[in-house]
């Protein structure tokens, strides 16, 4: 039981060394945690910090590539820095958010807090906001598609549900079309199933 309770006390080349020059197995263990635990949050940090930064650089030269391979004229070639910085910062959103919440989980788990209750909460609120924004990420997720892959872009004349107008803005939420009568429309992006563009000379059915 002796030999047990050492073996599962007494690790890390610290704990040792504290054993060795005399230190009890309890003390080496609680003066090692106090040593460790910093350093190791002090490395979670940094290891968040840089993949953060090499993934939205990253994303930013992905985005930047694909776009620029579906942008031939000069009409588009305008509105192309905007575009880009639109989904950077869309991109580099949702990259933060998922890297520095693995961060902090394993930050608490390293501090010794009882991640059980924290993440079943963190699934029940999840699950609650995610079935009552359903339309909203249907929303964005369009947008970012018709943005990623520029299928429309302001000035193009286009045709989608039951108006033909002029497109005038483009969000990740919503198109904006000025028709014929001087109406302007604001269509949620998640609505577009079938859009025309009539200044492309092409349709696309998604």
């Amino acid at each position: 039981m002796v030999i047990l309770a050492n073996s599962t006390v007494v690790n890390g080349w610290l704990a040792n060394l504290l054993n060795e020059i005399g230190v009890s197995s309890t003390q080496a263990q609680k003066i090692q945690n106090l040593v460790y635990k910093p350093l190791y949050l002090i490395l979670i940090v940094l290891i968040a910090a840089v993949i953060n930064y090499v993934g939205t650089k990253s994303a930013k030269l992905f985005i930047k590539r694909v776009i620029s391979k579906h942008t031939d004229d000069s009409k588009v070639q305008k509105d192309l820095a905007n575009r880009i910085a639109t989904l950077t910062l869309a991109v580099r959103h949702i990259i933060a958010i998922f890297i520095w919440t693995i961060a902090t989980i394993t930050a608490l788990g390293v501090i010794g807090l009882d991640l059980t209750p924290i993440l079943t909460g963190a699934t029940v609120v999840g699950a609650a906001l995610a079935f009552g924004a359903q339309n909203l990420v249907k929303d964005y997720l369009s947008g970012f598609l018709l943005l990623m892959e520029n299928q429309i872009s302001i000035g193009d004349v286009i045709s989608v549900l039951d108006v033909t107008g002029t497109v005038t803005s483009v969000s990740f939420r919503s198109t904006v079309i000025l028709d014929e009568e001087g109406v302007t429309w604001h269509i949620a992006n998640g609505d577009i199933r079938k859009l025309g563009n009539k200044t492309r000379k092409l349709t696309h059915d998604f």
